[in-house]
């Protein structure tokens, strides 16, 4: 696991070592056991008229002794720097050495680079793994970036001033002299409505993510993204096909947990009390002989949002090596710390529980797996009811549901630590979008704040449609049921915007791996020819991991309701974080940022302050950009070191 970065551009600079090395050190806390550069000059034969620089930093997982990057061919015509971890190396190496190539270490990262020599840019159809990559062919005069099929790793790039820039992270690009910091408001308006930004944009203008399962090559001064995984063949070339019995489901998981257990470091689980983690530990817990290092977050006084219980009832059961940590509303503080380390927003309130569980971990081991992206395979989430239920709910005469269900709905608490206000919660933002077609009210759905709230906030109008990242994916799986379609669209966009960018951020921040065992492109190709029948059955979802795992843990743990890795982020802005938000969506804050209208502000965090509705998620995503853009936009330059609230003038 790593941090990589570097650089390629035509003419040779004398100032190019000292750029190169303060681009790599901003990414210490993503590999702080190893750095390594490679610089060379634009007259220099494998360079090919270039001036290349390619650098990384590295968390030692694999191979501690001989893995120093950047790796080159037998010749030095090719270089490499890796981020992330490839679970076949050792058997595309036995493919690789057959082949007549020559291996100067035990590596994933040569196993890649001789892949690459092999088969051009297809060698990452060889990969299974998580991966960002950069490779220079000095021959050809190309670099090809690439980004694994989901993007459990990230990759950005831009251009200035001259240079073709990337790095695992933005703070590195922002070093360079020429990358300006400016706020995108197309990228905002996304932002707003999703809580991420999707690829290609950034919050930054000019500088772009490169979309999960995309290569990018640039190759004699021409420049082309182009796409290489677009989904699972068994989803994307027929339909689902006969019913799978729980049992190979169970297999084809134990072999991908097996597969992401190698490490020469400790190693344990994230076990959050979900099924998903709790899949992951009780096939670790059957494969490994020593006991599972499992850890756990918590709330003080969190009510529903606490599944201390279910993780702990977990732990016992199959005897792991249990921590749990406990936190309350002054977690906050770690929040310009987390903005600091996502580079740009990510409106989700379970960045704080998850920064302090990877903190925790971090004392016991170098590597944690987790349950990530079950919901999206098995259908986990309860919105993949939603086109039948609206099928149902359309029958409702539409006067009767918007003249009176939903003016009803829109009076009664929404607020509140209790299963009331998720239900009148739920059913209102079920019933808001109701007669759009299906695929808009799906993302709808899974939206935050509409064209007219944005337009409310005084954002200005781009138009551009906020949905446009999404649309195109469900036309691909026209054939296959809405479910289907459904989870697929998660697939290539929530779960590589939040969830996966998430705990990849969170768990380097402290210098941590994780690794994602569902992600898995073996244990997708089964999740998707599973019929969508086996996985929701009623109101029961992961039907058929919920009966693979019946006779392996104890009944109270398979029937309790999802709730979700939730906050008390309503309750805490009502409370101790009050001050926070007062002071981050001010007027004078908000004129400074330019992009709100703070008379709406103050209507919104007002409405939440009195009680009765729950805005608290509209207004996390607004503090959080508000900061964000105190941290990077309004300064000179950009944090460079650890930032506290009373560092940017805020006393809470």
């Amino acid at each position: 696991m790593c941090g990589i970065t570097g650089f390629v551009r035509r003419e040779s600079r004398k100032d190019a070592q000292a750029l190169l090395e303060r681009m790599n050190n901003s990414l210490t806390h993503r590999g702080p056991d190893d750095a390594g550069l490679y610089l060379s000059d634009s007259a220099e034969p494998q360079a090919g008229g270039m001036q290349v620089g390619l650098a990384m930093r590295r968390l030692s997982i694999i191979d501690l002794h001989t893995g120093h990057q950047p790796i080159t061919n037998e010749d030095e015509t090719c270089w490499i720097v890796f981020n992330g971890e490839i679970y076949n190396h050792r058997d595309l190496r036995r493919e690789l050495e057959a082949r007549g190539h020559r291996f100067r270490t035990q590596t994933d990262t040569e196993a890649i680079l001789h892949a690459y020599e092999e088969y051009g840019p297809d060698c990452v159809g060889k990969l299974r793994g998580m991966f960002g990559f950069a490779i220079w062919d000095g021959p050809r005069r190309r670099l090809l970036l690439a980004r694994d099929p989901v993007g459990i790793k990230p990759l950005y790039w831009t251009e200035a001033g001259g240079a073709r820039l990337f790095g695992s992270e933005i703070k590195a690009l922002h070093l360079h002299p020429g990358v300006r910091r400016e706020g995108d408001a197309q990228a905002l308006s996304e932002y707003l409505t999703y809580l991420y930004v999707p690829p290609p944009r950034t919050l930054f203008a000019g500088i772009a993510k490169l979309p999960p399962g995309h290569l990018l090559l640039w190759e004699d001064g021409v420049l082309r993204v182009e796409e290489y995984w677009a989904g699972p063949h068994s989803l994307l070339d027929g339909q689902a096909g006969e019913p799978v019995a729980p049992g190979e489901v169970w297999a084809a998981v134990q072999e991908s947990v097996e597969a992401h257990l190698l490490s020469d470091v400790p190693l344990g689980a994230f076990l959050s009390g979900g099924l998903d983690s709790l899949a992951v530990v009780t096939a670790m817990a059957e494969i490994c002989r020593e006991p599972v290092r499992t850890f756990t977050v918590g709330f003080r006084d969190g009510g529903l949002y606490n599944e201390l219980d279910s993780a702990q009832l977990a732990a016992d059961h199959f005897r792991t090596e249990h921590e749990t940590i406990t936190i309350g509303p002054e977690c906050v503080s770690d929040l310009p710390e987390i903005v600091r380390m996502l580079d740009e927003p990510l409106a989700d309130a379970s960045v704080l529980p998850n920064y302090a569980v990877a903190r925790l971990a971090r004392q016991k081991v170098k590597v944690a797996l987790s349950g990530a992206g079950g919901d999206e395979l098995f259908g986990g989430y309860q919105r993949y009811r939603g086109e039948a239920m609206a099928a149902r709910a359309l029958r409702i005469p539409g006067v009767l549901r918007n003249r009176v269900l939903l003016p009803l709905l829109r009076r009664l608490p929404t607020s509140g630590d209790t299963r009331l206000g998720d239900r009148v919660r739920l059913a209102q933002k079920f019933l808001e979008p109701l007669d759009l077609l299906s695929e808009q009210r799906y993302l709808a759905w899974n939206s935050f704040f509409h064209d007219s709230q944005k337009q409310a906030l005084g954002l200005p109008a781009t138009g551009h449609d906020s949905f446009a990242p999404a649309l195109p994916h469900f036309t691909r799986v026209a054939h296959r049921p809405f479910v289907d379609r459904a989870m697929y669209v998660d697939l290539k966009t929530y779960l590589p915007g939040d969830p996966l960018n998430l705990a990849d951020r969170m768990t380097m921040a402290h210098s941590l791996e994780s690794r994602v065992p569902f992600v898995d492109p073996v244990l997708m190709e089964l999740a998707y020819r599973i019929p969508h029948t086996q996985k929701l059955k009623g109101s029961v979802t992961k039907a058929i991991i919920r009966e693979a795992l019946a006779q392996r843990v104890p009944e109270a743990l398979l029937v309790k309701p999802k709730r979700g890795f939730g906050t008390p982020t309503d309750v805490w802005l009502r409370d101790q974080w009050r001050p926070l938000a007062t002071q981050l969506l001010e007027p004078a804050a908000l004129k400074r940022a330019g992009f709100f209208d703070a008379g709406a502000v103050r209507t919104l965090l007002e409405a939440h302050l009195a009680g009765g509705r729950d805005f608290s998620q509209h207004l996390w995503a607004l503090l959080v950009f508000q900061l964000w853009h105190r941290m990077f936009i309004e300064p000179e330059r950009a944090p460079e070191g650890p930032v506290s609230l009373s560092d940017l003038g805020i006393r809470i």
